[in-house]
Parts: C-alpha cells; structure tokens; sequence
C-alpha cells in the first residue's frame, strides 16, 4: 500500500495493490542465499487482505493523518498548550509531506514517544488520585478509633446483661420445646380426629354390622337404618374413587366391604320376609306390620330375592285360599256358621250365587291385603268400580295385580267344576237362564276388580260362554218342539196352549233379565238379548202360521183373525219393555198386514150387503164414453132398488161393531177395521152422488133418485164428516 501526502490540505490517497500469486517470480538458486533478494521476495509475497493486516494499517494510516488534519492551521515555529516535542515531530512530519517510507521508519519511535507520553499523564492522574487516597486512610484511622469505643462500650454493656441473655436464651428455648409439643399433640389429636371421623363416615359401627348379618337380630328398624348407612357410604365412595392413588385403592377397599355388608343385609331381609310370608296361612292372620312392608320395599332393589320371597307368598295364599273355599264349601264357618254352602245344592241360584259371593268377598280381602303389603296409595276406589287400565298402574298397583292372580288361580279349578255340573244338571230354561245372568254380573264385577287378563276372570268367561251355550241350545229346543207338535186351531181362533206357554216363559225370561244387576253398558255381549228374542219369537210365529194353514175349510178371513191373535198375544207380552221395541214393531207390522187384508175383505163383504157393490163395480169398469144411466146395471130403475136397498142397510147396520169380527181377540183392531170399512161405505155412496148429479150421466130428476144426502149417511154410519 502506498500512501501520498501532498500540499496544506493534508489530503491522502491510499491504494491497496493486490498482486497475483501466478505473478510472482520464482526466486533461483542463486537468489535464495540473497538475504537482500529474500526479503524482496518476502515483501513482494506478503498480502495484506486479511482483516487484522488490513486493521493495523489503517491505525497507522490514521495516526499521521488525523494529525495533520488537526494541526493544518497551526503555526510550524512553536508549540501549543498541552503538548510535547513528540507531538510535535508528528506534526512536523505530516505537514512536511513525508513519503511513506519515512513513515515507516520513524513508526517504532513516534509509537514509543505517543505511549511514553500517555504513561506521564497517567502518572499525573494518579498522584492526584494517590493524595485522594492520603485522606480517606485519615478518615478510615478516625472511623476505627470511633468503633474501637462503642465496642468497648458493647462489651461492657454485654458483661453486665450476660445473665440476661443467658437466661432469656433459656426462656426461648423451652418455650420454643413447648409449642413443639403442643404443636405435635394438636397435630396428633387433628389425625386423630380425621380417623375417627373418616371411620365414622366410612365404616358401620358393631350394632349395625350385628343387625345385618346376625341372625340373632330380628328384622326391625335398626336393619333397614344400618342398611342406609351403607348406601351412604357406597355413594361417598365416589369421591374417593375419583381421586389420588391411594384414596382410590381406599374406595375400592370399602366399595368391596360395603357391597358384601349389603347383600349380607338383603339376604337377611328376603330370609326374614320368607318366614313372615308362610306365616299367612289363614284368612284371619294377613295384618301387615310396618317393618314387613318396608322390607318389601327394600326388596324391590333386588328383583331376584322380590320374586322368590312372592313366589312363596302367592304359593302359601293361594292354598289358604283354597282350603278355605273347600272348607266354606263342606264345612262352613266357625261353630258351623254359616252353613256349609254345599247344603243348598239343590238350589242352583242360591248355590252358585254363595260360591261366587264368596270368591268375590276373598278377592275383596286379598286385595287390601296385598295393598297393604306393598304400600299402595289410597285411591279411593271401591271395590267393583272402574278399574284402572295396565297402562295407568304405577309399580307397586302392578305388584299387587301378579300377586292378586296367582292367589286366586287356585279357585278356579273347584269353582269351575261345581258351577258347569250345575248348569249341566238344568232342565229348565228359566233356572239355566237366570245362573247365567248371575254369573254375568259376577264375571262384570271381578274384571272390574281384578282385570280382564286375571286367571279367574278368564274362568268365569268360561264358565259364562258355556251356561249361556246351554242356555241357547235350551232355547232353540224349546223353538223346534213348538214345531214338531202342531195342531189345527179351535173353532174359537184364539193362541194356541203352546203359544201361549212360551210367551209365559219368554215373560219369565224377560223379567230375569230386567232385575238383573248388570248395567247395560257393561255387558259382555249386547247382542245376546236380541239373540234370546229372536229365538224365542220367530219359531213361535212360524208355529202360529203353519197352524193356520192346518184348519180345514179355513179362509183368509179366518187365518187373518187366528194370526192377529197370535202376534197380538206376543205383542203385548213385549210391549211393556224398553228394550223389546225392535221386535214389537216387527209384530207390528205384521199384524197391520192382516188387518188392512180383513179391512179390505170386511168393506168388499158391506158392500154387498149395502147394495152398492153391482154400482161401484160398473163405475169403475164403464167405457169412457158411455153416461151411467145407459149401462144396464146403472139404469134408473135398478139405480132406485139399488138405493133402496142401501137404505135398508144403513137402518140395520151396527156402526160400532160387527158380527164377523167378533172371533178377532182385539176390541181396538175389530173397531179399526169395522170403522175403516164403513168410512169407505161412505165415500162410496158419497161418489155415487156425485155421478148421479153430474149432468153428463144423463139422469133426469137426480134429485129425486137420491133420497139421501152425503153428509146424511155419514152421520148414520157413524163417520166424521169432517174426517
């Protein structure tokens, strides 16, 4: 690097010359024992692009430089305050512009000088510092000299409360020794204190663990409070199964002694409601204690030991109910009263109505009985009402209803035999008839009690199908012996004997069903009655027409009359009921039949007798163009004799009766028809005066061919003529 320095402005250009290694000349043999060629070689080799190379170059660089340019308007002949004669040579040097090689000559030198010169003034500085430190060692002596006294002082002081302090220090100490101690035993009795608390919570005491698994300890109150003491403890557990390591293998420890301490008092329960259980043996012995129905609800936690512990309930009710029933049966009740029911055998209402009385009056007990056991709420329902539907029953309702069935089941057996042996032994419709409404009010009154899908219910269904089987097939004999056996009717026309037999006993039948107790609304079958009527009445109108038809000589008029007596005796035996309106106004209709067939042959036999029928009969049948008084029939002269003999007929005539009504057993239908007959007497004759008026029929002097006016007839055949 070359450096040049030129004129006042001590301005310097520096240039880095950087020569190729591939530049350089390979020194010889001869030039390697040159030390002067050595050095060239070494100068010219040497490179100065490393940073520290490059770093202390420019420090030298800026040793000259920086002066210049700080002297360059000084004066050259003298000095400035505050620097030396080395100073001043580098001045002198920069100014002058001396080359680069002067520079390096005099380095060593002006470095030595400038390092010289600052180690003087550091000397300066630290004399002045050195006379600092004189003082603070003056000060220091005086600070030791004041500290030696108060020590000295210290020390006498401390002599004299040496015991003081001793003593002091022995205070400290067993006061500190003491609150160690209480310390420890508050600490102790805290431990202490969490123990027994934690066993308190988590652990049953000796009585408790007595009243679950000891049998010596009978079931009571103490039981079922030791029993919610473990519960207690179990749902405690939780917290501590939630927790560090060693508090859950604590929960897991008292989790597995509390589950075996409650199947223990479970267990206990079910043994104990076992025994309470074969002690209901009879009828008499079903009060149900408090602590037998908490430990059926207990129980209900463990539907196995439930059931079991039921099992032998229902078993030992429903023999107790059953030899009851036999015993009520043969040997009736205590000091034989009441009386055996089977002494009234021989009669089938009173011996079938006492079995299901009684059936009804235990199911009544055994109901209330089970309520109590299981702790059914009051709902005051009487016995026979309404009953709730399966989907409306709480648990416990549900319970007494299972249990309520298999105590019952028993009955059904016996009572089914002795009630079909019964109705098998019936002859008579009435008494057939009249067991089995009995046993439809029974079977209405359990479903309500007990439920249609109970075991006896289903029975009593049973047993209520095959009486009333029997009971139709009664009825359809009794229908075809009235056919079998059939006679001609008596000259009176009046209801054959067997007729009105069965209308006696379908009047017997109808007032079984009017008293029975059953509503309508709840009877099993409503169509069963309709059935009864039907079977009871069509054969006997069949009956009543093929009698007709048996009687020699007989004409429609007289089977007209035989058979309106007979509907009209099974009319009025129907009549009196609500419930036979149907079949009355079948009857009805039938027999308005007959009496429009008499009504028309009645009127057709007056008007013969009156003399109009030849009259009517051309007025009905005359050509179109033809006037009455041409036809032969309708002459004048015939048309006076015809008249006259009307007139005959309206002075004999009885208008409130007649003679060929009087076999005809209804006073109001004889007088119907009679009445009928002569109002179209008169509406004949009332048209006759009409024609013979009419001027187009070409009769002279009607006036005088009629004798007598319309209104005048009608009055004497006894019509209204406003009618």
């Amino acid at each position: 690097m070359t450096t040049v320095e030129s004129g006042p402005s001590m301005t310097r250009r520096s240039t880095s010359i950087s020569i190729p290694s591939s530049s350089i000349p390979v020194p010889t043999t001869a030039s390697r024992n040159n030390p002067l060629s050595l050095r060239i070689y070494k100068a010219i080799g040497t490179t100065f692009d490393d940073p520290s190379s490059r770093e202390a170059l420019e420090i030298a660089s800026q040793l000259y430089a920086g002066k210049g340019k700080a002297k360059a308007k000084a004066s050259v002949n003298g000095f400035e305050a505050g620097e030396d004669e080395d100073d001043w040579g580098l001045q002198r040097r920069a100014a002058k512009g001396e080359s680069a090689a002067m520079a390096r000559k005099y380095l060593k030198k002006d470095v030595e000088n400038k390092m010289a010169s600052g180690s003087l003034k550091f000397l300066e500085i630290f004399g002045e510092v050195d006379k600092k430190l004189n003082v603070l060692r003056e000060h220091m002596e005086d600070m030791q000299i004041r500290c030696d006294q108060v020590q000295a002082e210290l020390d006498q002081a401390n002599s004299g409360t040496k015991y003081l302090l001793e003593r002091a220090d022995g205070l400290r100490t067993q006061r500190t020794s003491e609150l160690m101690d209480v310390s420890s035993r508050a600490e102790a009795q805290l431990k202490l204190d969490l123990v027994n608390l934690f066993l308190a919570r988590f652990t049953l005491t000796e009585d408790e663990q007595k009243a679950l698994t000891s049998w010596d300890v009978g079931l009571s109150q103490a039981v079922f409070d030791a029993l919610d003491h473990v519960i207690a403890i179990r749902r405690d557990c939780q917290a501590l199964l939630s927790g560090e390591e060693g508090k859950m293998q604590a929960g897991l420890d008292i989790m597995a002694l509390t589950s075996e301490q409650m199947e223990s008092g479970y267990k206990k329960i079910h043994r104990r409601c076992q025994f309470e259980f074969r002690q209901f043996t009879k009828e008499g012995h079903v009060e149900v204690s408090p602590v037998l129905r908490e430990a059926i609800r207990r129980l209900r936690q463990r539907p196995a030991l439930l059931d079991d512990a039921l099992s032998n309930l229902t078993s030992t009710r429903q023999s107790s109910l059953l030899n009851s029933f036999l015993e009520a049966l043969t040997r009736g009740g205590p000091n034989g009263l009441p009386r055996p029911i089977e002494l009234h055998a021989h009669d089938p209402i009173r011996y079938v109505g006492d079995m299901l009385a009684w059936v009804h009056q235990a199911t009544a007990s055994e109901h209330e009985f089970l309520e109590s056991l299981f702790g059914v709420r009051e709902r005051k329902r009487m016995m026979g009402s309404e009953r709730l539907k399966d989907a409306e029953l709480d648990v416990e309702e549900a319970m007494v209803r299972d249990a309520l069935d298999k105590d019952l089941d028993g009955l059904s057996r016996p009572l089914k035999m002795r009630i079909q042996q019964t109705v098998k032994s019936q002859e008579g419709i009435i008494m057939t008839y009249k067991v089995t409404n009995l046993l439809q009010f029974y079977l209405v009154t359990m479903r309500k009690t007990i439920g249609d899908d109970a075991g006896l219910c289903k029975t009593l269904q049973q047993i209520y199908e095959q009486s009333n089987a029997a009971f139709f097939e009664t009825l359809d004999a009794q229908g075809r012996s009235l056919l079998r056996f059939l006679h001609p009717p008596d000259a009176t026309l009046t209801p054959p004997v067997a007729l009105r037999d069965s209308c006696q006993i379908l009047r017997e039948l109808i007032a079984v069903y009017e008293t029975s107790l059953v509503d309508p609304a709840d009877r099993p079958n409503d169509s069963d009655f309709s059935t009864l009527l039907e079977k009871a009445v069509d054969p006997a109108i069949e009956m009543c027409e093929r009698v007709a038809d048996l009687r020699k000589g007989a004409t429609s008029w007289d089977k007209d009359i035989f058979l309106i007596n007979c509907l009209g005796y099974l009319e009025h035996t129907l009549e009196s009921y609500p419930f036979t309106k149907e079949k009355v106004d079948m009857l009805e209709t039938r027999i308005q039949q007959h009496v429009e067939s008499m009504t028309f042959e009645h009127h057709g036999n007056l008007l013969e007798q009156s003399g109009l029928a030849p009259i009517m009969k051309t007025i009905r049948n005359r050509p179109a163009d033809t006037p009455l008084s041409r036809l032969p029939a309708t002459s004048p002269k015939l048309l006076t004799q015809a008249l006259t003999t009307f007139s005959t007929f309206l002075t004999q005539i009885d208008v409130l009766t007649s003679p060929r009504l009087a076999l005809l057993g209804s006073a109001f239908l004889a007088e119907q028809i009679h009445h009928t007959a002569l109002s179209k007497i008169s509406e004949a004759y009332g048209e006759l005066c009409d024609r013979v008026l009419d001027k187009k029929e070409g009769y002279e002097f009607a006036e005088t061919l009629l004798r007598r006016g319309k209104e005048e007839v009608a009055v004497a055949l006894g019509v209204d003529v406003g009618a």
